[in-house]
């Protein structure tokens, strides 16, 4: 086999690679972000009970001061009743007095129904965020995983990169940017096998004269008839790519 299609032949096994690293960076942004959508669920559920349970709490201390409110105004209407002079005026703040002892029954009643239901509040508001501590949990160990497999893949890549740059110079300039440019107009598929006078890429058939020459040569570089994709004699019916790349037929 020639060395120059030998290096294509590895490039193109580490290219592959590569790009199966960037791929899977690139989903690691969306998989984190969709953690943290998951978690917001949670954090949402604490919010609202606690702004049930500020509520309930400024009301009861509204309430409250209203009672001691009413409460001085009944103390000081009573204080008048002893310097009245008539009837009329003495039923008077009797009624405003009632008026007081009615509004301040009330309040209490007030008071007692949001005194018995702040503990169920709470206990809500506990529970929530209880769950929101071990969603958080979850998460933050969830996103740790995803930062170590990208670091894994960068370092994966950046191996690679090394490896490829190695290889790349190993084959002439001219096969080169032949390479680059049928790995960017095939599909990846640069350089794939030709089996049975068939190239793998496009499925279609070499002459047998021109199959023999790939077959046997040392010293030169064949590519399809077809799709130009560089070729490589490879034995057998079939062979499996390692890029679901070929051609529509």
């Amino acid at each position: 086999m020639h060395p120059e299609l030998a290096a294509l032949m590895e490039l193109q096994a580490i290219d592959v690679k590569m790009d199966q690293c960037r791929a899977a960076i690139s989903k690691i942004p969306a998989s984190v972000e969709k953690e943290k959508r998951y978690l917001t669920g949670f954090e949402s559920s604490v919010e609202e009970l606690e702004v049930e349970v500020e509520a309930a709490g400024k009301k009861l201390r509204e309430a409250e001061g209203e009672i001691q409110s009413f409460d001085q105004k009944l103390r000081d209407t009573r204080g008048k009743q002893t310097l009245v002079k008539t009837n009329e005026e003495y039923r008077a703040l009797g009624a405003e007095i009632e008026g007081y002892q009615n509004r301040i029954s009330a309040l209490e009643d007030t008071v007692l129904e949001i005194m018995e239901s702040m503990p169920g509040h709470e206990e809500k508001l506990a529970e929530a965020r209880g769950e929101l501590e071990t969603a958080r949990g979850k998460v933050q160990g969830e996103v740790k995983k995803y930062e170590s497999r990208q670091a894994d893949f960068e370092r994966e890549l950046s191996e690679l990169l090394e490896k490829s740059k190695t290889l790349a110079g190993g084959v002439s300039g001219e096969w080169m940017e032949r390479y680059r440019g049928l790995r960017k107009s095939r599909k990846g598929l640069a350089v794939c096998a030709v089996v049975n006078r068939t190239c793998q890429g496009c499925r279609m058939a070499e002459t047998i004269k021109r199959f023999l020459e790939i077959r046997d040569s040392q010293d030169r570089i064949y590519t399809c008839s077809n799709c130009k994709r560089i070729l490589y004699y490879q034995e057998g019916e079939s062979v499996e790519l390692s890029l679901p790349a070929v051609d529509p037929e």
